[in-house]
């Protein structure tokens, strides 16, 4: 863990106080239930600690995007070449008006709308049960297959 101080760095993606995470109430990763899988949706720890953690809503969550990470030996070399950028500038300029093109001709409603509806589900089937991080789910199912993770 950084201090217990908001240490905005290039080695980190996310800065955040360590307080967070310590003491009686402290904050855990955690995956989406189980049963939701049921319902096609999936969700990364690395956006519910931020759904989980209260001080997300008022101080808001600061992203490094500069920061790349691997899960193994091969996946970092991939992201980190030993040049200085691991994309050309056409490549740059071709992805940021993809990326623009994209956000003006299409919407997440439909998509959100299909997630909420199934979180509805989920939670009328057994009362008591609450997703707060329905903001991280996508619908997309992943299994593990014999080199990895399989999206379905």
């Amino acid at each position: 863990m950084i201090n217990s101080k908001l240490v905005p760095s290039n080695n980190f993606p996310v800065s955040m106080p360590t307080s967070a995470f310590t003491g009686i109430q402290g904050l855990k990763f955690r995956g989406i239930d189980d049963s939701l899988a049921v319902y096609h949706l999936e969700g990364s720890e690395c956006c519910l600690i931020h759904a989980d953690n209260p001080a997300s809503r008022t101080k808001g969550v600061y992203l490094n995007p500069a920061v790349r990470v691997g899960y193994n030996r091969k996946a970092y070399e991939t992201v980190h070449p030993p040049r200085e950028s691991w994309l050309s500038l056409p490549q740059i300029w071709f992805g940021m008006w993809k990326n623009r093109l994209a956000r003006w001709s299409t919407t997440p409603w439909f998509k959100e709308k299909r997630v909420r509806r199934r979180v509805q589900h989920w939670e009328q089937a057994a009362p008591g049960r609450k997703e707060r991080g329905e903001f991280c789910l996508i619908n997309e199912m992943q299994v593990l297959v014999y080199n990895g993770w399989k999206h379905l």
